[in-house]
Protein backbone atom coordinates (compact mmCIF):
# COMPACT_ATOMS: atom_id res chain seq x y z
CA UNK A 1 0.00 0.00 0.00
CA UNK A 2 1.20 3.18 -0.74
CA UNK A 3 -0.41 6.65 0.24
CA UNK A 4 -0.22 10.22 -1.85
CA UNK A 5 -1.77 12.99 -0.50
CA UNK A 6 -5.60 12.28 0.37
CA UNK A 7 -5.46 9.21 -1.85
CA UNK A 8 -4.26 5.36 -0.69
CA UNK A 9 -2.94 3.72 -3.82
CA UNK A 10 -3.30 -0.26 -3.87
CA UNK A 11 -0.74 -2.06 -6.30
CA UNK A 12 -1.70 -5.58 -7.57
CA UNK A 13 -1.58 -8.51 -4.88
CA UNK A 14 -2.23 -5.45 -2.02
CA UNK A 15 -5.21 -3.96 -0.29
CA UNK A 16 -5.86 -1.39 1.87
CA UNK A 17 -8.68 0.05 4.51
CA UNK A 18 -9.38 3.03 6.63
CA UNK A 19 -11.77 4.58 8.49
CA UNK A 20 -10.86 8.46 6.93
CA UNK A 21 -12.59 10.32 4.09
CA UNK A 22 -9.82 9.17 1.80
CA UNK A 23 -10.72 7.57 -1.84
CA UNK A 24 -8.74 4.32 -2.38
CA UNK A 25 -7.42 3.53 -6.51
CA UNK A 26 -5.60 0.55 -7.99
CA UNK A 27 -4.94 0.76 -11.85
CA UNK A 28 -3.88 -2.29 -14.23
CA UNK A 29 -6.79 -4.26 -13.52
CA UNK A 30 -6.74 -6.58 -16.22
CA UNK A 31 -7.83 -9.89 -15.38
CA UNK A 32 -7.33 -9.31 -11.92
CA UNK A 33 -10.81 -8.09 -9.79
CA UNK A 34 -10.91 -5.31 -7.17
CA UNK A 35 -13.26 -5.90 -4.54
CA UNK A 36 -14.48 -3.05 -2.75
CA UNK A 37 -16.27 -3.33 1.01
CA UNK A 38 -17.76 -1.14 3.41
CA UNK A 39 -19.50 -0.67 6.43
CA UNK A 40 -22.02 2.03 5.78
CA UNK A 41 -20.60 3.89 8.61
CA UNK A 42 -17.19 5.38 6.73
CA UNK A 43 -14.94 2.14 7.57
CA UNK A 44 -14.39 0.50 3.64
CA UNK A 45 -10.93 -1.29 2.03
CA UNK A 46 -10.19 -2.32 -1.27
CA UNK A 47 -8.63 -5.22 -2.97
CA UNK A 48 -6.48 -6.01 -5.90
CA UNK A 49 -6.33 -9.14 -6.28
CA UNK A 50 -5.38 -11.52 -9.20
CA UNK A 51 -5.21 -15.11 -8.60
CA UNK A 52 -8.31 -17.04 -7.38
CA UNK A 53 -7.92 -19.43 -4.90
CA UNK A 54 -5.28 -19.70 -2.39
CA UNK A 55 -2.86 -22.69 -2.56
CA UNK A 56 -2.57 -24.73 0.02
CA UNK A 57 1.27 -24.60 0.55
CA UNK A 58 0.66 -20.32 1.33
CA UNK A 59 0.47 -18.48 3.49
CA UNK A 60 -3.28 -16.45 3.37
CA UNK A 61 -2.35 -12.79 0.45
CA UNK A 62 -4.03 -10.57 -0.77
CA UNK A 63 -3.17 -11.84 -4.21
CA UNK A 64 -5.46 -14.35 -3.95
CA UNK A 65 -9.21 -13.37 -3.99
CA UNK A 66 -10.31 -16.17 -1.54
CA UNK A 67 -7.68 -15.08 1.27
CA UNK A 68 -7.47 -11.47 0.01
CA UNK A 69 -11.62 -11.16 0.53
CA UNK A 70 -10.83 -12.79 4.24
CA UNK A 71 -7.66 -10.45 4.95
CA UNK A 72 -9.51 -7.71 3.62
CA UNK A 73 -12.75 -8.21 6.17
CA UNK A 74 -10.75 -8.88 9.37
CA UNK A 75 -8.33 -5.49 8.47
CA UNK A 76 -12.18 -3.88 8.44
CA UNK A 77 -13.61 -5.71 11.70
CA UNK A 78 -9.67 -4.09 13.04
CA UNK A 79 -10.99 -0.92 12.43
CA UNK A 80 -14.14 -1.68 14.28
CA UNK A 81 -16.54 -2.53 10.84
CA UNK A 82 -20.25 -4.67 11.65
CA UNK A 83 -19.17 -7.78 9.78
CA UNK A 84 -23.10 -8.17 9.65
CA UNK A 85 -23.28 -4.41 8.06
CA UNK A 86 -20.62 -5.10 5.03
CA UNK A 87 -21.54 -4.57 1.48
CA UNK A 88 -18.88 -5.35 -1.49
CA UNK A 89 -18.61 -4.11 -5.10
CA UNK A 90 -17.21 -6.00 -7.73
CA UNK A 91 -15.08 -5.12 -10.77
CA UNK A 92 -12.32 -6.43 -13.23
CA UNK A 93 -12.04 -9.61 -14.62
CA UNK A 94 -11.08 -8.93 -17.83
CA UNK A 95 -10.06 -11.78 -20.41
CA UNK A 96 -6.93 -10.18 -21.54
CA UNK A 97 -4.74 -13.31 -21.29
CA UNK A 98 -4.97 -16.87 -22.20
CA UNK A 99 -2.43 -18.76 -19.92
CA UNK A 100 -4.13 -22.05 -21.09
CA UNK A 101 -6.59 -23.02 -18.75
CA UNK A 102 -10.16 -24.26 -19.96
CA UNK A 103 -11.55 -20.93 -18.58
CA UNK A 104 -10.28 -17.47 -18.57
CA UNK A 105 -8.77 -16.27 -15.46
CA UNK A 106 -10.52 -13.13 -15.65
CA UNK A 107 -14.12 -15.58 -15.29
CA UNK A 108 -12.28 -17.94 -12.78
CA UNK A 109 -11.02 -14.76 -10.42
CA UNK A 110 -14.60 -13.08 -10.61
CA UNK A 111 -16.53 -16.48 -9.82
CA UNK A 112 -14.14 -17.02 -6.99
CA UNK A 113 -14.86 -13.44 -5.37
CA UNK A 114 -18.72 -14.24 -5.42
CA UNK A 115 -17.66 -17.62 -4.03
CA UNK A 116 -15.71 -15.85 -1.32
CA UNK A 117 -18.33 -13.24 -0.34
CA UNK A 118 -21.14 -15.68 0.00
CA UNK A 119 -19.24 -17.63 2.77
CA UNK A 120 -18.13 -14.50 4.35
CA UNK A 121 -22.23 -13.64 4.10
CA UNK A 122 -20.82 -10.10 2.79
CA UNK A 123 -23.88 -8.94 0.30
CA UNK A 124 -22.87 -7.79 -3.07
CA UNK A 125 -24.84 -4.55 -4.10
CA UNK A 126 -23.11 -4.52 -7.39
CA UNK A 127 -20.66 -5.83 -9.98
CA UNK A 128 -19.32 -4.67 -13.93
CA UNK A 129 -16.97 -7.45 -15.08
CA UNK A 130 -15.90 -9.23 -17.91
CA UNK A 131 -15.13 -7.72 -21.23
CA UNK A 132 -11.65 -7.55 -22.88
CA UNK A 133 -10.21 -4.29 -21.51
CA UNK A 134 -8.06 -3.04 -18.64
CA UNK A 135 -9.48 -0.69 -15.26
CA UNK A 136 -8.88 1.75 -12.93
CA UNK A 137 -11.13 1.90 -10.05
CA UNK A 138 -11.56 4.72 -7.06
CA UNK A 139 -13.37 3.68 -3.84
CA UNK A 140 -14.60 6.06 -1.59
CA UNK A 141 -15.77 4.25 1.60
CA UNK A 142 -17.39 7.30 3.40
CA UNK A 143 -20.06 6.37 0.50
CA UNK A 144 -19.55 2.87 -0.91
CA UNK A 145 -19.04 4.64 -4.12
CA UNK A 146 -17.10 2.80 -6.48
CA UNK A 147 -15.81 4.69 -9.81
CA UNK A 148 -14.72 2.36 -12.84
CA UNK A 149 -12.90 3.53 -15.59
CA UNK A 150 -12.51 1.21 -18.61
CA UNK A 151 -10.20 2.15 -21.41
CA UNK A 152 -13.42 1.16 -24.51
CA UNK A 153 -16.25 2.86 -22.18
CA UNK A 154 -17.31 5.75 -20.70
CA UNK A 155 -16.59 6.26 -16.57
CA UNK A 156 -18.86 4.03 -14.55
CA UNK A 157 -20.04 4.34 -11.05
CA UNK A 158 -21.34 1.59 -9.41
Amino acid sequence: MQTRGERIRVGVADMAVTDEPRQIVTSGLGSCVAVAIHDGDGIGGLLHAMLPTLPAAEEPTPKYVDSGIELLTAELESLGADPKALTAKLTGGSSMLDIGTDEPIGDTNVSAARTALTEAEIDLAAEETGGSSGRSVSFHPATGALTIERVDAETTVL
